[in-house]
């Protein structure tokens, strides 16, 4: 390669960074809408375009043992992920357990995964896989990968694979945001239906003269009985002050 040409790469090379800058400026905006999926489909969308040779994408989370497919490109991405999961075998498997990144040449041949890359090269056409894992900054346990595949056998070049690994930086920042904003939720929602509980409970104690224990029991046989959720319950106790029961528990010594 001559002078020239290594500088017309350098300068390709520098304009092809910066466009994919300003696609992660854009990803980063709109990983604060809703419960962050949309940007987690956007960034599986950038992989797509900006990934020499990719065809499908795809991203892995893996929380308490159990694999799901949180964003994909489409239903090609999807089953190839699945088909994994369901044979606990493949490079997004492996990329979530044990080495960070995963390339492979001619799946339907690589020894890593024979199985899974026969199958998926028969029934999906995928050819080549690459997967690399995403480093998540909190403490939930939950673990991801992400996912690009391709129609072509060596699809996945040195440039592919750098391209990739700033893509799944980013990746690893929405899935910590999307992940922490989850678990906000879920304290929120927790805190809101223990202190319908509290409220219910209170209106129990006062109406019916009972201690607190007995009053938990009352709406705990209250929620069997109906076949309705204890909170369900209990919010509506707080909101029109009566409880509507078939049998009070023998413990509060009621008819």
């Amino acid at each position: 390669m001559s002078e020239d040409d290594v500088t017309t790469s350098k300068r390709l090379d520098s304009v092809d960074l910066l466009d994919l800058a300003q696609a992660m400026r854009s990803l980063a905006d709109r990983a604060t809408e809703a419960d962050g999926r949309p940007a987690l489909q956007e960034l599986v969308r950038i992989c797509i375009e900006r990934v020499p040779g990719a065809r499908w994408a795809s991203l892995t989370v893996r929380r308490s043992a159990h694999f799901s497919s949180e964003a994909s490109s489409d239903e090609v991405a999807t089953r190839a992920d699945a088909l994994q999961y369901e044979l606990g075998s493949g490079p997004c498997v492996d990329a979530v357990l044990e080495e960070p990144v995963y390339v492979t040449g001619d799946v339907s041949v690589d020894l890593r995964w024979p199985e899974w890359g026969r199958r998926v090269h028969a029934e999906l056409g995928v050819a080549s896989v690459l997967s690399q894992r995403l480093t998540l900054l909190d403490d939930s346990g939950a673990i991801a990968a992400l996912n690009i595949y391709s129609d072509l056998f060596d699809a996945f070049d040195q440039q592919a694979v750098s391209t990739g690994l700033v893509l799944s930086t980013h990746g690893s920042l929405l899935v910590t945001a999307l992940l922490a904003r989850g678990r906000a939720t879920n304290l929120v929602r927790a805190l809101e239906t223990n202190r319908e509980i509290g409220v219910a409970m209170g209106i129990l104690m006062q109406r019916h003269d009972l201690s607190r224990e007995q009053a938990f029991d009352v709406l705990r046989v209250a929620s069997q009985d109906s076949n309705r959720k204890l909170a369900v319950v209990a919010s509506e106790v707080a909101d029109t002050g009566v409880l509507d029961i078939r049998r009070w528990p023998p413990e509060v010594g009621r008819t």
